[in-house]
């Protein structure tokens, strides 16, 4: 690895110096500031607010990019660790507030404090002297956090797309959280129970078959798109998580076999599925927790959730990774259960296949097979299109294909299995090697564990038969709807208002905040206010008249929305 250490400069300041085998200086062995001062003063962003720096040595560049750049978020890479608690000694002033990431896996806690939407491009700054000595690393790494970015933008543009539809989905789903079992209600009850995640990966298909020996010693629950394909091989999860808020997602429900399975829903999944399923429910919301920077745990709900739950109280929270598997993940931590055991959680494209035979995907892919096209050629076409990479293999002997997206996945896993204090077991027995995890085979897993005192299926039909589990007065939930409606219309006269009298945009939005439903509102107004704040160049009328028109439009989406809400919920009064 070598080793670093500080020495003294002509100018007074302290200079750098890595040792391997031959000595480098990091900094100039006269005047460090100058050296650094002529390398920022070359430096341009352009446009982009965020710049990222390939080095932080002692941190003089770093220094003068935030006096020269105040408004521009610095991130600094940086390989070894050792730099920066030697610069946080020594010259803590020169990367004060700057974040400071050493691998991949910092990106996800960084990215939690760091509002995306305010990235407008991205700058490198190039420390010479890090780069040289490791330019493979920070090219790496760089790509890496670029690639994740243009990740995360795309989950913004996600969320700004499905956004509305995420709310529209949890007030036509609104009525269901009375007749459903609150996922709360299930939380510590599988104390030290095995739990088993059943994903739909391409290895499923390899030791399926073992899981029946798991049904009794085990509570196992899948994800949706697994369904198909366990019960195709006779088996019942004793639960199935659905997330999805699109159509298609009822696809995973058509044609089932039984509905032995209790399905957990979350608030914004598809209403049809609650519809369509006949079987037990329980129904579930996702929030985030996280640490702020002063340690604060902080909670960010679904939207609009945390307006409803101001009249329906808490009905359980699961966190998610951003899959439905992640999902399950947190359901098995807060149920109790160890260790977690994952099967068909591939994380690659084993066998160069993208699901498990017996998928919903696969299955839409059979009417347009034929002598010419065969389902391994589309498994193929579609792998093709992404931009794939080899990694290490279950087992550790060979690779695999995977891709970007995958990984960030893997790391998920990787992170979880490491600070979640239980064991985690990686039972693929295919995919991709996933770290801080034991690989061991479903049948081993299974001869080694005990039946417990309680079958998962005992546990399960005591909580259904308790009804005072489930919430029974949606009084204090009309009222708020109520309430909400009548303020709606009132906004919706109003903001008519404001576009003839040339009401500014701060008069707006104070209005709106005074209100009992900006909570509500938010959801439907964000676009707008992301497009205001990224063009400070219009004039005010028109950026007044934008927001005006915006919130008369959203308005009476969600009059409409809470109208049949309440209809819905007085059916059941």
């Amino acid at each position: 690895m070598g080793s670093y250490k500080l020495e003294d400069t002509r100018s007074g300041l302290k200079t750098l110096i890595f040792t391997d085998k031959k000595q480098y200086r990091l900094h100039s062995a006269y005047d460090p500031l100058k050296e650094a001062e002529r390398s920022v003063d070359s430096f341009v962003p352009g446009r982009s607010s965020l710049i990222i720096v390939t080095g932080i040595a002692l941190g003089y560049h770093i220094k003068l990019l935030k006096e020269k750049y105040p408004g521009h978020l610095i991130i600094a890479m940086e390989k070894h660790s050792e730099v920066k608690k030697i610069v946080s000694s020594v010259c803590p002033e020169n990367i004060k507030n700057i974040h400071i990431i050493t691998s991949v896996n910092d990106l996800t806690n960084l990215f939690e404090e760091i509002d995306i939407s305010t990235i407008r491009g991205i700058s490198t700054f190039i420390h010479r002297p890090s780069y040289t000595l490791f330019k493979e690393y920070y090219d790496s790494l760089l790509a890496n956090i670029k690639e994740y970015i243009s990740s995360r933008f795309s989950d913004l543009l996600t969320r700004f797309e499905f956004e509305e539809n995420w709310v529209k989905n949890i007030f036509s789903n609104l009525h269901y959280i009375y007749s459903s079992i609150p996922v709360s209600a299930l939380f510590g009850k599988f104390k030290g129970m095995p739990g088993i995640l059943v994903s739909a990966g391409p290895s499923l298909k390899k030791n399926i078959s073992d899981l029946k020996l798991l049904k009794n010693k085990a509570l196992i629950a899948s994800v949706d798109t697994a369904l198909h394909v366990l019960q195709k091989n006779d088996i019942s999860p004793h639960i199935v998580m659905t997330l999805d808020s699109q159509k298609h997602s009822l696809q995973h429900f058509t044609g089932l076999k039984n509905y032995d399975t209790m399905l957990l829903a979350d608030m914004v999944s598809y209403p049809r599925i609650h519809d369509y399923y006949e079987g037990g429910k329980i129904i579930s919301t996702t929030s985030k927790y996280y640490s702020d920077k002063n340690g604060k745990v902080k909670r960010e709900t679904t939207p609009a959730w945390d307006w409803i739950e101001q009249f329906t109280g808490p009905i359980g929270d699961i966190q998610s990774g951003g899959s439905v598997a992640t999902s399950v993940f947190d359901l098995f931590l807060n149920l109790g259960c160890s260790p977690i055991v994952l099967i068909g959680q591939d994380l690659a494209y084993t066998g160069r296949e993208i699901h498990c035979t017996g998928t919903h995907h696969n299955n839409g892919w059979l009417p347009v097979t034929g002598r010419f096209l065969n389902l391994e050629t589309i498994n193929q076409n579609v792998i093709r299109k992404r931009k794939t990479k080899y990694v290490d293999a279950y087992g550790g002997e060979k690779k695999v294909i995977s891709d970007f997206v995958f990984d960030i996945y893997k790391y998920w896993f990787k992170d979880s299995a490491e600070k979640v204090g239980i064991p985690v077991i990686n039972a693929t027995e295919g995919g991709a090697r996933i770290q801080n995890t034991e690989e061991k085979s479903l049948r081993d897993i299974a001869d080694s564990i005990k039946n417990p005192a309680k079958s998962p299926e005992e546990i399960i039909a005591s909580l259904e038969k308790n009804s005072t589990l489930k919430l029974n007065n949606p009084g204090p939930l009309l009222k708020g709807i109520s309430k909400a409606l009548e303020e709606l219309n009132h906004l919706k006269e109003e903001s008519s208002e404001y576009i003839d009298n040339s009401f500014s945009d701060d008069q707006i939005l104070e209005k709106i905040n005074k209100s009992s439903i900006a909570k509500l509102l938010a959801p439907y107004l964000r676009k707008t206010f992301i497009y205001l704040t990224k063009h400070p160049e219009l004039p005010q009328e028109k950026s007044s008249e934008l927001l005006a028109n915006d919130v008369i439009v959203s308005s009476k989406k969600l009059i409409q929305l809470l109208e049949y809400s309440k209809q819905k919920l007085e059916k059941i009064r």
